[in-house]
């Protein structure tokens, strides 16, 4: 009962304690007060029952020590997987993206300066023959139809801009003598 419960704590229970109360339990007691032996089996079981209490509470806690490790364990394994998984496609991408590039570079160099070579090495091609170009040839090429296209989008040249000016000017000037020559007359009017 209650008696005991001051008892049952983790501490140390001395042993005068224990007399204490199992005397008291002896003095409240009608039937078995003059039988010490039952007594005695009754403090005996008291303390065998604590004690399986006691290893059954440490057990438990062991477990859930052991369950959280093996959890905790489990996770880190798991971040090391997804670590893994994840350097690795990062890796993949980037071995993806600079062989695109390098690939795009590639074909867009050949397909600007490259050709295929079917004459000899040491023979020198002025490509009369209609042979593929020269790097230098194409390059001039290209700079010369830079420059065709410019000569042929021709834009605004110095002299139609002052042509423009010169009539806008001569445009203002046309309607100031206008107004001029109204505000003589009295026509213009103030509102």
């Amino acid at each position: 009962g209650p008696y005991v419960l001051p008892l049952l704590t983790e501490e140390e229970v001395d042993a005068d304690e224990w007399e204490s109360v199992l005397e008291l339990l002896q003095a409240s007691s009608e039937s078995h007060s003059d039988d010490e032996e039952c007594w005695m089996q009754l403090r005996a079981d008291i303390q065998a029952a604590w004690a399986s209490h006691l290893q059954t509470q440490q057990q438990h806690e062991q477990e859930q020590h052991e369950q959280r490790a093996q959890e905790l364990s489990a996770a880190l394994a798991e971040e090391r997987r997804l670590a893994e998984v994840a350097a690795q496609e990062a890796q993949q991408k980037e071995q993806q993206s600079t062989s695109v590039v390098d690939d795009a570079a590639k074909r867009a160099l050949m397909e600007r300066f490259g050709y295929e070579d079917d004459t000899a090495e040491g023979g020198d091609d002025d490509n009369n023959g209609g042979g593929a170009l020269a790097n230098q040839q194409v390059a001039a090429q290209a700079a010369q139809e830079r420059t065709n296209e410019m000569r042929s989008n021709k834009g605004q040249t110095k002299k139609d801009e002052q042509a423009k000016t010169n009539k806008a000017k001569m445009e203002k000037a046309r309607v100031k003598e206008e107004r001029r020559k109204r505000s003589a007359k009295g026509e213009r009017r103030r509102g």
